[in-house]
């Protein structure tokens, strides 16, 4: 079993993650549902494999749970989250939140993880029941945006 796996994996270490705010040409983002997460919006990523860089693993991660292709730009918040009240297990997570440009891909989400997707104004995507960090992530990100038009 995958989860157990991972737990496995990360016995009481820190885990290094990130995830993607991915925008399409309409200005929308991408919001997974996520089971690992109480079944809540999520945005795509996971672990940071050593060696590997944080835009590789937004590249990778994006590619595995959603079939598509990304070209990072930027972080866009990055924290810690200990102990969940979201997550299935506990954790110390320090998290890397990237902003990506869609490249290319037919979007086609990993099961076994997620159980949804929708394209979503970031405006919108507030309204959504979002896991813990994600809405401070995306009033960022919505910031940044204004900052740079």
């Amino acid at each position: 079993n995958d989860m157990a796996r991972v737990s496995k994996k990360y016995p009481d270490k820190i885990e290094v993650v990130s995830s993607a705010i991915i925008e399409n040409n309409k200005g929308e983002i991408l919001l997974t549902r996520s089971l690992k997460w109480n079944n809540k919006w999520t945005l795509p990523g996971g672990h940071i494999e050593t060696g590997e860089s944080i835009f590789e693993s937004i590249i990778r991660e994006t590619a595995e749970e959603t079939g598509l292709k990304v070209n990072p730009i930027c972080v866009i918040s990055s924290g810690e989250l200990i102990s969940s009240r979201d997550f299935h297990r506990d954790a110390h997570f320090i998290y890397f939140d990237v902003y990506c440009k869609l490249i290319s891909g037919e979007l086609k989400i990993e099961k076994r993880e997620l159980s949804n997707f929708r394209w979503v104004l970031p405006e919108n995507a507030l309204r959504l029941d979002l896991a813990e960090t994600y809405p401070e992530t995306i009033k960022k990100y919505i910031d940044y945006k204004k900052s740079i038009t």
